[in-house]
């Protein structure tokens, strides 16, 4: 895919952190754009190729933050609409990064209608706040989930605490959030050279686009894990890695297990040979109990020769206990979604389409249950 069809965009100030250390990282051309309402945040980040950095929202804050209000970051990002549109151009693939439990994460319901009016399909890494910043960030957080979800072709909701690792609760605040933001660095930058620059088994950009970009309900729910290794038997190292990475379970389920669809992508120096390739995909198909299809790319660099990396990305929300495991990715929405989705530039609306949807528990329950839960009916 062309640098010019993919965008890295980050929204507040939490994100922009993370985009930066991905752009340092970058191995492929990068085109990024980090999004605030607080000129402060911004202005402490050090310049990179690649990346712009734009406040929004200044004749409303003034340059200053949203104080968590969700309302006001979605209302400085319709007063700059036009600009901000001008910026972003027209990318084929948008992957955005948030973090929740602010005030400047609620101007991504809108964000995500405008992307879409311009064509683009879009991924959102939505992070959850640590347990220790309390319980008003966290409901801050489950609150904007459904209305993301909602208007997100792939989402994935990802607490920071899975970022950390068992020593989350003895590490000091900032070192916490450090590696957090590089644990999240080096999935994204590794998604991006794969998508920028794929190696000799190509990464097919197009058909993962058309994969997260299919005419469904609701964004198709996704988790994701990196891990690396080097020396003797390396491909075993990460796959056993990756099949007990936290992040890959929610609330106990083994997401991996349940996945429909995974894709995964594998970067390596020029040493990489095809029975590694084998040892990471049989195990990981093995471990994959409703699995409909996967996709795998590669990306080779001469600097890496002696390590492999490896990033999963498993489609599928898992099923309630009791329930079906399959989750097919190929149901269509309907009418009312695209209602849902919001209006945009003239778009019809129906009457309820500025009625505040009903949340409970971070749970849209206008939604019906076997749509929320990706449930398909017989007839």
């Amino acid at each position: 895919m062309d640098t010019d069809d993919l965008l890295l965009l980050s929204l507040g100030g939490a994100a922009a952190g993370v985009a930066r250390r991905v752009a340092e990282r970058a191995t492929a051309p990068l085109r990024a754009l980090i999004l605030d309402t607080d000129d402060t945040v911004l202005q402490t980040l050090t310049p990179a190729v690649g990346v712009a950095t734009t406040v929004f929202g200044v004749k409303r804050l003034a340059g200053r933050g949203t104080g968590g209000d969700h309302n006001l970051g979605a209302g400085a990002l319709r007063d700059d609409a036009s600009q901000l549109l001008a910026q972003i151009g027209s990318p084929r693939l948008t992957i955005i990064l948030t973090c929740c439990g602010g005030g400047t994460s609620g101007a991504l319901p809108f964000l995500l209608e405008l992307l879409h009016a311009q064509g683009s399909a879009t991924i959102v890494i939505a992070t959850e706040p640590f347990a220790f910043e309390g319980e008003d960030r966290r409901r801050c957080a489950r609150v904007l989930a459904p209305t993301i979800e909602a208007r997100a072709d792939a989402l994935a909701r990802v607490p920071l605490d899975l970022l950390i690792g068992e020593d989350v609760s003895t590490l000091p605040a900032h070192e916490a959030f450090d590696r957090a933001a590089d644990r999240l660095a080096a999935m994204l930058g590794l998604l991006w050279t794969l998508l920028a620059h794929p190696g000799f088994i190509a990464f097919d950009a197009e058909r993962f686009r058309r994969l997260i970009a299919q005419d469904r309900r609701a964004a198709q729910l996704f988790c994701f894990a990196d891990a690396s290794a080097s020396g003797e038997g390396r491909a075993g190292k990460v796959l056993d890695t990756l099949l007990a990475d936290p992040r890959l379970r929610v609330d106990g389920v083994d997401r991996l297990a349940n996945a429909a669809q995974i894709v995964v992508g594998v970067l390596a120096g020029p040493d990489l040979r095809l029975c590694e390739l084998g040892v990471l995909m049989d195990g990981l198909r093995a471990h994959c109990k409703t699995l409909q299809e996967d996709f795998l790319g590669t990306a080779n660099e001469a600097g890496r020769e002696g390590t492999l990396a490896a990033v999963v990305l498993a489609f599928g929300a898992p099923a309630p206990e009791g329930e079906p495991t399959e989750r097919p990715l190929n149901g269509r929405r309907g009418k009312s979604a695209k209602a849902a989705k919001g209006s945009l530039l003239g778009a019809t609306k129906d009457r309820f389409s500025d009625v505040e949807h009903t949340v409970y528990d971070g749970q849209d329950l206008d939604v019906p249950t076997y749509q929320r839960r990706g449930i398909r009916l017989t007839r």
